[in-house]
């Protein structure tokens, strides 16, 4: 019972987590024809929640793939697949978020309608590109989770 219910839990945290980044993914055609200061605007106001909320279920999605893993341990595919998925996660965060996005989100929100520098657009899309990359990661450590779930002992009941 536990195991089913862990799967169902890693799993629904990860949806959850790759919903963040797909938004990002579907807001940017729109985002990239906005002008300097709207798009510092909707900087400024739309990702706060994303920040709180979204940073509390990437935290919780990593650590329910990781003891997900641990608890498919006996089982070698589907903890390869398992650890893959967490990796995938992990990676998203650690070497996107943290060294790319959580950057330039320090540094936009440091600037104004007034101090908007010439090259803006540099940093807009190396943001949107982060968001891009951080969807690949997490659409590939949920499908990894998927994976592992379905290959675990509880395709055998």
């Amino acid at each position: 019972m536990f195991l089913y219910f862990w799967c169902v839990f890693s799993l629904t945290l990860a949806a959850l987590l790759m919903g963040t980044s797909f938004a990002h993914v579907l807001e940017m055609p729109a985002k990239l024809r906005y002008d300097g200061p709207l798009w510092l605007q909707v900087q400024h106001s739309l990702y706060r929640t994303y920040a709180s909320t979204g940073g509390a279920i990437e935290g919780a999605a990593i650590i329910a793939a990781a003891i997900l893993a641990y608890v498919l341990r006996d089982w070698r595919p589907a903890l390869i697949a398992a650890l893959a998925g967490t990796a995938c996660l992990a990676i998203a965060f650690v070497f996107v978020w943290v060294m790319v996005t959580n950057r330039i989100n320090a540094r936009t929100a440091k600037w104004t309608r007034d101090t908007l520098p010439a090259d803006w657009e540099r940093w807009r899309r190396r943001w949107e590109v982060s968001h891009v990359v951080r969807f690949i990661l997490h659409l590939s450590g949920f499908v990894l989770l998927v994976l592992a779930t379905l290959i675990s002992p509880l395709a055998d009941d």
